[in-house]
């Protein structure tokens, strides 16, 4: 048996991660078992509050980011065309007619208001919600007078009303259903449209899906899944639910933890390996090894559905911020830097076509911190320093303007510092750092206090690269000016005072 999977997503809004996760894990078993992965676009819902066409375009984006392009998708088309269940209509009509002719099926006339106070009363009598059935055995004469009269109707499945059924999960185990607690669920809407219950289940069969691994928040559904299957006398392929994604206090993960749209993520700057690597550890397991850092050849390698979990996953965001900055660090500083640029350019630090000139600069600014970086878009804060002096004293560090700016030294330090940068012969990392040395010695300080009263000055900051590296990347005019600035201050008495900004 060659395996077909498939993600059948519903353009609802922008894909959430949970979503995204049920990609991956469906396209790793097709590379793993030499199959094929399918992407379906499940687009029946057409109610305003939930249809999201625009949603189609980053559903493509976030499979596209992440390199888990489909084999067969609507964008390429494939022999199972079209895949998106709109465009199916006709196919779904046929099946319901069979359903209803084999009594796996029946029409229901009641109208939304009959079905809104039964389910007022069954809440009032603390009942178990759900269809009562009272359709499902009208007469021949009934249902003749009310097609006639045109009454508008749906299509329900004609659930088993005994038994149990029995549902084979290839995560969970056997796990068996009532049957009598099954409502009889709606497969086709009056306005043509079929729900997921009918539409998924023609697919997979029409379009030869072999197994069908799906979100937690389908395990309930399983039972009709089976019962359309056989109710259309097809056996359902093997079913697999992955573990429900909860946030840090174990509850369904929501907006309240973070972000869980998976553009969100990508708009952050977190690299598409990381969230690959990431998104796959949340309930799948590579084995007795503790590994958390994999290449996508390897989890391929490792990756089988037995690997699954059933337990909740808790989606740490600590974790992931550290595995981006570990791909950051492991990446070429030319991919990098050219993942920085927009971020940049939208904070107004670089031009939107930079000049060489500009390009030249930000190759050597954002090399300095990398080793910071857990976030390509935490960028722009990280290097503002570079490209606008900081206001005097409103945007620099405060604690370190209180211990450095206002001690007695501060003013001799940065005139000192100014003469030897002044004079120095070459500008470059170890002889800033001879001058600061000699201007240490020669006021009798410590080489702490020099250090850390400069790169106050020059960069607003009290923490960040090298010292000597950075006041290298500024140059001799960057770093006098705002030496100059702050030293013309000292001692602190005055407010504040703007400072001007270079390029």
């Amino acid at each position: 048996m060659t395996v077909r999977v498939r993600y059948a997503p519903s353009p609802t809004g922008l894909a959430h991660v949970g979503n995204v996760r049920t990609a991956i894990y469906n396209w790793l078993y097709a590379r793993k078992m030499g199959g094929t992965f399918i992407a379906r676009l499940e687009d029946t819902d057409r109610s305003a509050e939930r249809y999201s066409p625009e949603g189609i375009w980053d559903l493509e984006a976030s499979m596209r980011y992440l390199g888990i392009v489909p084999d067969e998708w609507w964008v390429s088309g494939g022999p199972h065309e079209p895949y998106v269940q709109s465009r199916r209509l006709p196919i779904y009509l046929g099946y319901a007619e069979q359903l209803l002719q084999s009594g796996g099926a029946y029409r229901c006339y009641c109208t939304r208001e009959r079905l809104e106070a039964m389910r007022t009363e069954q809440q009032l009598m603390k009942q178990p919600t759900g269809y009562d059935r009272r359709c499902r055995n009208l007469s021949v004469e009934e249902r003749t007078r009310l097609d006639k009269a045109g009454t508008p109707s749906v299509v329900r499945l004609a659930m088993p009303l005994d038994g149990e059924t029995v549902v084979h999960d290839l995560i969970r185990g056997e796990i068996r259903y009532d049957n009598r607690s099954q409502d009889d669920q709606v497969l086709l809407k009056s306005d043509g449209y079929p729900t997921y219950f009918l539409a998924c289940v023609v697919d997979d069969h029409l379009m030869g899906i072999t197994h069908v691994i799906r979100g937690d928040d389908w395990l309930s559904s399983a039972p009709k899944f089976v019962q359309v299957s056989r109710a259309l006398g097809w056996e359902p392929p093997p079913l697999a639910h992955p573990s429900l994604i909860v946030g840090p206090d174990h509850k369904k993960l929501g907006k309240r933890h973070g972000s869980t749209q998976f553009a969100e993520f990508v708009r952050d700057g977190y690299l598409p390996e990381a969230l690959f690597n990431f998104l796959v550890l949340l309930g799948w397991s590579p084995g007795s090894e503790q590994v958390e850092l994999l290449s996508v050849p390897e989890i391929i390698e490792r990756f089988g559905l037995e690997g699954l979990s059933e337990h909740p996953a808790v989606f740490d965001y600590d974790k992931l911020r550290w595995m981006n900055g570990q791909y950051i660090r492991a990446s070429e500083p030319g991919r990098i830097i050219g993942l920085c640029l927009p971020y940049l350019s939208q904070a107004g630090l670089v031009s939107d076509r930079p000049t060489e000139e500009e390009l030249a600069y930000v190759r050597r600014v954002v090399p300095l911190e990398i080793e910071r970086l857990k976030t390509i878009g935490e960028i722009t804060d990280l290097v503002r320093f570079f490209f606008k002096e900081p206001a005097f004293p409103a945007e620099f560090d405060d604690k370190g303007v209180r211990k450095w700016l206002k001690a007695d030294s501060a003013g001799s330090i940065l005139e000192r510092q100014m003469l030897g940068f002044k004079a120095v012969d070459e500008w470059t990392p170890e002889r800033l750092e001879e001058i600061t040395h000699a201007s240490a010695e020669s006021l009798g300080l410590p080489f702490g206090p020099v250090v850390h009263t400069t790169r106050l000055a020059a960069t607003g900051r009290t923490t960040g690269p090298g010292l000597f590296d950075t006041l290298d990347v500024l140059g001799r005019d960057r770093v006098l000016r705002r030496l100059a600035a702050v030293q013309s201050q000292l001692p602190l008495g005055a407010d504040t005072v703007e400072a001007g900004g270079d390029a």
